[in-house]
C-alpha cells in the first residue's frame, strides 16, 4: 500500500480481554498502556493511521485517548474505498462514521423486531385470554 510504519515495542496495550475492565485491574491496565502505547498514539500527527487488530488494544486505545485504532482490514476498505486520503486529520472518522451508522441500523431493526414480537405476543395472549374465558 505504500505505507510508512511503524511497529511499537509496547508489550501490551494492558487491556488484555476483560483484565482491563474490572475495578480492581483497571489502573494496572491503564499504567500498562501508558508505558509505550498510549503515549505513541497521543503523540501521532492527527493524519497518522492508528493500527491494532486486536479488540482490546483498539478497546483501551478509544477509552484513552481521543483516536481510533482501525483494524488491519479497515484500513485496506478504507484505502480502497478512498485511494487519496493521506494528509487527512484523523482519516479514521470515516470507518468511525461508517460504525456508527450501522450500529444505528442494527439498533433500529432490534427495536422493529422487539416491536413486533411484542405485538404477536400481545396478540397470542389476548387469544388465549378470550379462549380461556370463552370456555368457562
Amino acid at each position: 500500500m505504500g505505507l510508512r510504519y511503524q511497529v511499537l515495542d509496547s508489550g501490551c496495550c494492558g487491556m488484555a480481554g476483560s483484565f482491563g475492565f474490572e475495578n480492581d485491574k483497571y489502573k494496572i491496565s491503564a499504567d500498562i498502556g501508558e508505558r509505550v502505547l498510549l503515549p505513541a498514539v497521543r503523540s501521532a500527527e492527527p493524519s497518522t493511521f492508528v493500527i491494532a487488530d486486536g479488540f482490546s488494544c483498539r478497546e483501551q486505545i478509544a477509552q484513552l485517548t481521543d483516536r481510533t485504532a482501525l483494524h488491519t482490514a479497515e484500513l485496506l476498505s478504507l484505502a480502497l474505498d478512498n485511494p487519496d486520503i493521506s494528509g487527512e486529520a484523523q482519516p479514521e472518522r470515516r470507518i468511525v462514521q461508517r460504525r456508527k451508522k450501522a450500529q444505528k441500523q442494527s439498533m433500529v431493526k432490534a427495536a422493529l423486531a422487539f416491536v413486533a414480537i411484542a405485538g404477536f405476543a400481545i396478540v397470542m395472549l389476548r387469544k388465549s385470554e378470550a379462549t380461556t374465558h370463552g370456555r368457562h
